[in-house]
């Protein structure tokens, strides 16, 4: 047993690809798409 070991390299790349599909996106797109305009409006207000 070890770094080496075939088993525990597989192992790891499955965690891994569980870990990268649990992991997506979990905001809606519409609550992105609204806040990326509060911050541009607020940007624009500042600079005005």
């Amino acid at each position: 047993m070890g770094c080496c070991n075939p088993n525990q390299y597989k192992q790891v790349r499955e965690q891994e690809e569980q870990i990268n599909q649990s992991g997506k996106d979990t905001l809606p797109v519409w609550l992105k798409v609204s806040s990326v305009l509060i911050v541009c409006f607020v940007t624009i207000w500042m600079i005005i």
